[in-house]
């Protein structure tokens, strides 16, 4: 089972790796232990040609040992420390981290710090071997996995998602518990995103440019990707270098939702883009542009001289109301007038004018009657 774990452990992840770095590797994988346990270090890396001697550090002192096999046969708290190795034609490798626990039960890791892609062992280990059963492993405080008989559990590919502190319990004599371990799963390369060259709507016939952006580990500035570029559920392009995907002359049927995607080349790990939604319009006729650009100016002068017009008519109509209703007092009584208050001051004049009249009447029958006596 160790052979296996150790075998899973030595694929390099994403189908590539820096060929002028030393790498260590554990027999059996496990980066914490119990004292008086073995384990070995191997370092993998160019050598000169003729000359396969290994140089090894612990906590940045050289050991004298000079092979690409490093053991530890009875393990001690002088034997925990970081280790790194290099050959003759190699930069030194990344570090690996050795622990020596006195406990009941320890959670042992493959790794502590690993790339996306890359698988994970863990094992709920007893003191001197002890026989654990019923074991549960937890994620952050939550169980995720349960073990009757067994103590291994491997995740072969693991994500950002896998990022937290891990522990496990397990049946002895009694139930126990193990301490937590920090795990550090890094991201080889961010989600993409896909951009375009023009904002969208776009007119029919216009050149769109794609480009399906990513950011690489620092560590891993080598690493080679392979784009997809898809519209809706069809595939525009697959598996390709190029971060790019030009529309020559875009027509209404390139309408839709766009997406890329970005794999590693041996496709362990893959991500999606969000989508970008794209619209292309149909080229408009020079009649129906001309009838647009001429139409609602003409409305706006109709309307405006409209309004004008029926502000002037109503303006003349109450000046008229006001200072020029007339009525002829002469006309026949019955004759229409034009106002209440005239006709109210029609028929007033009308009562008085009799009144008026009848001493006129005696002025004159008086004056005849004075004639005759003298």
């Amino acid at each position: 089972m160790c052979l296996l774990i150790a075998v899973l452990l030595s694929v390099p992840v994403g189908g590539q790796v820096d060929p002028t770095q030393a790498r260590i590797t554990l027999q059996p994988p496990w980066t914490s232990m119990f004292p008086e346990e073995t384990i070995t270090l191997w370092c993998e890396g160019p050598h000169l040609p003729g000359d396969s001697s290994t140089q090894w550090f612990l906590n940045g002192t050289a050991i004298q040992t000079s092979t690409p096999r490093y053991s530890i046969s009875s393990a001690s708290a002088s034997d925990a420390g970081e280790y790194r190795c290099q050959t003759g034609l190699s930069e030194p490798s990344d570090p690996i981290q050795l622990e020596i626990h006195r406990d009941w039960l320890l959670l042992q890791v493959s790794r502590r710090v690993l790339m996306e892609g890359e698988s994970l062992a863990l094992r709920c280990h007893g003191w001197k071997n002890k026989l654990v059963y019923n074991v549960l492993f937890y994620q952050n405080g939550k169980t995720f996995k349960f073990l009757p008989w067994n103590s291994e559990f491997t995740i072969l590919k693991t994500s950002v998602n896998h990022n937290g502190i891990y522990h496990c319990s397990g049946m002895g004599w009694h139930r126990y518990t193990s301490a937590g371990v920090s795990v550090t799963v890094k991201e080889l390369f961010t989600p993409p995103v896909l951009t375009a060259s023009l904002v969208s709507p776009l007119l029919e016939g216009t050149q769109v440019n794609l480009s399906c952006e990513t950011t690489l580990l620092p560590q891993r500035p080598a690493l080679q990707l392979y784009f997809s570029f898809f519209l809706g559920n069809k595939t525009l392009r697959a598996r390709s270098t190029s971060t790019k995907y030009q529309i020559l002359a875009a027509r209404r049927e390139d309408s839709g939702s766009y997406w890329c995607e970005a794999a590693t080349e041996d496709g362990n790990i893959l991500k999606r883009s969000p989508e970008l939604e794209l619209q292309v319009l149909g080229l408009q006729s020079p009649i129906s542009v001309w009838f647009k650009v001429l139409y609602y100016p003409a409305m706006g002068i109709i309307f405006i001289v409209d309004t004008f017009l029926c502000t002037l008519v109503h303006r003349e109509l109450q000046r008229k109301k006001k200072w020029n209703l007339e009525i002829c007092l002469d006309s026949d009584p019955w004759k229409k007038v034009t106002s209440d208050l005239q006709k109210d001051r029609y028929l007033e004049g009308k009562l008085k004018s009799p009144e008026q009249e009848q001493p006129q009447e005696k002025t004159h029958q008086k004056k005849p009657q004075e004639g005759e006596q003298q």
